[in-house]
């Protein structure tokens, strides 16, 4: 996280035209200053047929006393539209719900970031408040 904060790039990693996103440089600078080694970290999204980092998800920090976490992700504009952010936040959320400490997941969206929503939803997500300007989705651990 540090290198990417600085500017820099992991060897052998290849970035999609508008990679890190201004979000994941703002998750990743959150996580570095609670200076926590916890797996429940940040991620790259890295594409199966290229190789090519085209975005990036993960959480907050680590879960709460009540064990709720929240998530968030990003992809590059040119990458959207394929299913890469809901296949990701599917993988995480499978994850993260097998973890004996996770109760609930959260993830919260701008109001007009339709795209984002779908996703949220289609991960299997569910609205719990609409705040405005934001909306706020849960998943439920069993």
């Amino acid at each position: 996280m540090r290198t990417l904060l600085n500017g820099g790039e992991l060897p052998g990693q290849r970035w999609e035209p508008g990679y890190p996103l201004d979000g994941t440089l703002v998750a990743m600078a959150m996580q570095v200053e609670q200076e926590r080694r916890t797996p429940f970290g940040h991620f790259q999204i890295v594409r199966r047929s290229d190789g090519t980092v085209i975005g990036d998800i993960g959480f907050h920090g680590p879960p709460d006393d009540l064990g709720g976490v929240s998530i968030g992700f990003g992809i590059v504009p040119a990458a959207r539209g394929h299913g890469y952010a809901t296949e990701a936040l599917h993988t995480v959320l499978a994850w993260a719900l097998r973890q004996p400490e996770i109760r609930s997941i959260h993830a919260d969206s701008d109001l007009v970031n339709l795209a984002s929503q779908r996703v949220l939803v289609n991960a299997g997500m569910q609205l719990v408040a609409d705040e405005g300007d934001r909306k706020v989705y849960e998943i439920q651990a069993a």
